[in-house]
């Protein structure tokens, strides 16, 4: 599972078994995250579902692992080839579009906690070739994150950025209801950008 050779992204996704399409057609496979989990170490890769599992997966290896705990390094350079994108740019509010993704609406709170949980994220997210290839960031409450790789390219992005777009989602797609004197706030949607990526923000196809 662990390997510290960046050439070896491309075998690591290739090697995944993607789930049938969702009905949105959709194919979601697994994410490789690529970043340190000790300080001044190499730069190593995990491959699973979720960001979760993936944490999970790390602190089997390195007890005690956690987002917040791990090193917080400059950009490398050994990151600059595969396509990858190094912005933190903020969404484009026109490419927005909600009620869309996912197979139904997500409860914003549980989204606004695995936003939070993506902020603490470090290292680098890759998803193998599109399109709609997609991957599973955070769920819970059958409330998902997820984000999509629309290129026919493997593509690797900060794992913090999907925060950003996410956020959009739940700042510019939601609405209220209420049970007696409880609230609710839902939210669905998918942000693109303009280079072949989407965050999704929705209830997923699988229960979580």
């Amino acid at each position: 599972m662990l390997t510290s050779l960046i050439s070896g992204m491309l075998l690591a996704v290739g090697s995944v078994t993607a789930i049938p399409a969702s009905p949105d057609g959709m194919i979601i496979t697994d994410i490789t995250w690529t970043g340190q989990v000790i300080a001044n170490g190499p730069m190593v890769n995990f491959t699973g579902p979720s960001l979760h599992a993936i944490e999970k997966s790390i602190a089997a290896v390195y007890p005690g692992f956690t987002w917040v705990t791990a090193p917080r390094s400059e950009d490398d350079a050994a990151l600059s080839d595969l396509h990858s994108e190094g912005s933190l740019d903020d969404p484009a509010p026109e490419l927005l579009k909600c009620w869309e993704g996912g197979v139904g609406d997500a409860d914003a709170v549980r989204i606004s906690d695995g936003i939070y949980y993506l902020q603490n994220v470090p290292g680098y997210c890759m998803n193998g070739p599109g399109p709609n290839n997609c991957g599973q960031i955070s769920c819970s409450y059958n409330s998902a994150i997820m984000w999509c790789n629309h290129n026919r390219y493997p593509y690797k992005t900060h794992c913090r950025r999907f925060a950003k777009y996410a956020q959009a989602v739940v700042n510019g797609c939601q609405y209220t209801t209420r049970e007696s004197a409880h609230y609710n706030m839902w939210t669905r949607g998918t942000q693109a950008d303009g280079v072949g990526f989407s965050v999704i923000a929705a209830k997923p196809k699988e229960e979580c």
